[in-house]
């Protein structure tokens, strides 16, 4: 696992400045994810105000198959970029926008059947799955730095089409939509003391 457990810390540097504001923004999403849930009970966990609602532990789950999702995602962008000569030195061709649309992002929605959480996760495990998951991800971010990753795109589900680097950007913003509703789901009167 990474340092920091779960790939919450470390620092990592970057010769790509908007990897770097990127991967920052990445960074801090898991931090405030981890400071969150560290210490929560099975019974917290599990907890959830209604049948149709995903508990911590499966947002948990949900987070570490979406990562997994983005980092092969990334890793086809990479190699067909490079199969179509869209991978260049920084000045050698435009650089991408890495603005997603949070707007039309944040509206609910059902997720992809292949990133449905499984119920009834212990934490430990939870956050080993988050730190792998972590891991890969940096190694295939780190495949792209120091260069600039052409257009190409592949298509979100919610958001249509992304090139690598607003795919990378939407882990943070992933992470972060779920930190609300882990949020919420504490904050419910009847969430458990322990």
């Amino acid at each position: 696992m990474g340092a920091g457990g779960a790939g919450g810390g470390g620092a990592t540097v970057w010769a790509s400045a908007p990897l770097e504001q990127i991967w920052e923004d990445i960074r801090r999403a898991r931090e405030a994810l981890l400071e969150e849930v560290r210490g929560l009970s099975d019974g917290q966990l599990a907890f959830r105000p209604s049948a149709e609602v995903w508990s911590i532990g499966e947002i948990l789950d949900h987070l570490f198959l979406a990562e997994q999702s983005i980092g092969r995602v990334l890793s086809k962008i990479l190699q067909q970029a490079a199969g179509r000569a869209l991978i260049g030195s920084p000045g050698s061709m435009a650089f991408p926008a890495t603005q997603l649309d949070l707007a039309a992002y944040n509206q609910a929605a059902v997720a992809p059947e292949s990133v449905r959480p499984l119920p009834d996760r212990s934490l430990e495990p939870l956050l080993a799955a988050l730190g792998e998951s972590r891991d890969r991800l940096l190694q295939v971010a780190k495949r792209a730095d120091g260069q600039v990753v052409g257009s190409l795109t592949l298509r979100h589900f919610q958001l249509g089409d992304l090139n690598f680097y607003q795919w990378l950007a939407l882990e943070a913003a992933h992470e972060t939509k779920h930190l609300q509703q882990i949020r919420r789901l504490k904050g419910q009167p009847d969430f458990p003391a322990a």
